[in-house]
């Protein structure tokens, strides 16, 4: 089985509670997993493009390793955030962009500030990945990214934590959005109780459903074993697409079959 985290965060020097690309290989090495999704660690008052320098050459030096999105801040101007993107694109190689309304302090659907940068992304046909949590839900709420995903279907959406990130959650929001929009797709990582991750296997579909651990927010070691054991129940097909074959489908690395899943009692 292929497992792929869809959601870790390095920086360029690791400060306290931080990791660096190297640090980032030795888990995926130490945990015996294939591939991570890298996106900037980030703090409120740090400009992005360190970080997404060091993710960049993090992937060329681990190509079969790292998968690599950048650090988009639109609060640090448009201009100075689409010469980012250009620069991630043209010279890096980046595979996607995350954007984070609760760190930076931004409503993540605000027309004016958000969309020209999902206008690039989807020109460039690349992905995006979005936190929503009940940390900041005036911010980031799941039907926010509806809007989003609505204003560009054709844009290919990573829901991050799937509405979790604070409690209780707002996993119902996230699933019945995603059941909504074809083009989100829930990553797991940070979920207020992990029977939330099954009611979304069930519904909108484990096609839907990426393996996420939020390292180094959250330990890689307690979030594998804690998918691996949820998943067990499931058929070997599902338990494929959810530990990493669905992150590979969506990012166009890999091909896959489309799996229903069975309905289960909770």
């Amino acid at each position: 089985m292929i497992i792929v985290d869809a959601d870790v965060h390095v920086s360029a020097t690791a400060g306290e509670g931080e990791i660096e690309v190297q640090d980032l290989v030795r888990l995926l090495d130490e945990n015996e997993v294939d591939k991570a999704i890298a996106w900037p660690m980030l703090t409120y008052t740090r400009e992005v493009s360190q970080d997404n320098k060091a993710i960049a050459e993090g992937m060329r030096k681990y190509p079969d390793r790292i998968i690599g999105f950048g650090g988009l801040n639109p609060c640090l101007g448009m201009e100075k955030t689409l010469e980012e993107f250009r620069q991630c694109v043209e010279e890096d190689g980046i595979k996607g962009f995350k954007i984070n309304g609760a760190r930076d302090g931004y409503i993540i659907d605000n027309k004016n500030l958000t969309f020209p940068i999902f206008e690039r992304i989807v020109e460039a046909n690349l992905m995006v990945a979005l936190h929503s949590g009940m940390n900041d839900p005036v911010r980031t709420h799941p039907w926010r990214i509806g809007n989003i995903a609505e204003g560009f279907p054709e844009l290919k959406i990573l829901m991050v934590h799937m509405g979790g990130v604070g409690v209780p959650g707002l996993h119902d929001a996230a699933i019945k959005i995603a059941q909504k929009y074809p083009n989100i797709y829930l990553v797991d990582s940070e979920v207020y109780r992990p029977r939330n991750i099954l009611r979304a296997i069930d519904t909108p579909g484990a096609e839907r459903v990426c393996y996420g651990s939020d390292e180094p927010f959250y330990p890689m070691k307690l979030a594998l074993a804690m998918n691996k054991k949820l998943v067990e129940g499931l058929s070997e097909e599902e338990q494929k697409l959810v530990m990493g074959e669905n992150i590979l489908r969506i990012l166009s690395l890999h091909s896959t079959l489309t799996v229903k899943a069975k309905k289960r009692a909770f």
